[in-house]
Order: structure tokens, then sequence, then C-alpha cells
């Protein structure tokens, strides 16, 4: 979980932040690239999110750090709501899983959705809302 003490100085001030223990897989720089960008060897936040399409990819981006290096100063009010959009729909019966995992340094994890059964590509960390998610498209077949 993000810490405050450990919170990058490249920041800029404001409620979203990265820390320290970022492993500069990128995650929330393609999920959020309005937000975050690369400063040196890890993530920041170059520009706090006002809008709500910003504000909602930023914590997608959150949901899915796989370090846990991204955090805010306020406790986000609806953080459950944002865990039920995921898996995110990026094709026709394609999603992102989003939840990334550290053991594989932040790769991305894709759902699937098929007649002849569902697939898995990577895997995601585990995250009961995300579980239950992709139960209810069918679960996984294939992995």
């Amino acid at each position: 979980m993000a810490t405050l003490e450990k919170r990058r100085p490249e920041n800029v001030s404001g409620n979203f932040y990265v820390d320290s223990s970022c492993i500069n897989c990128d995650t929330c720089r393609w999920m959020s690239p309005m937000v975050f960008y690369r400063e040196g060897n890890q993530s920041a936040v170059y520009h706090q999110p006002t809008e709500t399409t910003e504000i909602l990819e930023a914590y997608e981006a959150l949901l899915s750090c796989p370090t846990a290096s991204i955090g805010t100063v306020d406790k986000p009010k609806n953080i459950k709501q944002i865990q039920q959009q995921f898996p995110l729909p990026i094709a026709e019966n394609v999603y992102h899983c989003g939840y990334h995992s550290e053991k594989s340094f932040g790769a991305a994890s894709y759902f699937i959705q098929r007649e002849e059964g569902n697939i898995l590509i990577d895997s995601p960390r585990f995250s009961p809302p995300l579980v239950k998610q992709l139960e209810a498209k069918g679960g996984i077949k294939y992995l």
C-alpha cells in the first residue's frame, strides 16, 4: 500500500501520488496518461485529475498497480464501485482484467469471452471483486 512518507517529490501536490516503491512497469502511464508520467526510473503524478474520466482512470490505475505504489491523501469514497467495473471492456468480448501482479512485473492480463469457453491470458493479482465479475461472465475455461 502506498504511503505518504514514501511519496516521490516528483509528484505535483494534490490527492493522487506515487511512492518510491514503484517498479516502473508503466501500468499507470498507459491506463491514465493524463495523470501519470515517467520521471527518472519511476512514475509520478504530473496532473491531478479534475474531470470525471480522469479521476476514474486514475483510480483504475491505482487498483491495477502491481506494487500498490499509487495512493491518495483522501480515502476514496467510491472505490467499491470502481472495483465493480473490472474487467474493463477494450474490444468486443475482450476485457482488460486490471489488478496487475508484481510476480509478472506488472504484465497486463486479459479475459476473452467465447461460446467455446472463456480464456484468461496471463494472471492478474487475486481480487475477490474481479473473481466475482469473471464468474458472472461465465468463468474461465482456458488459461
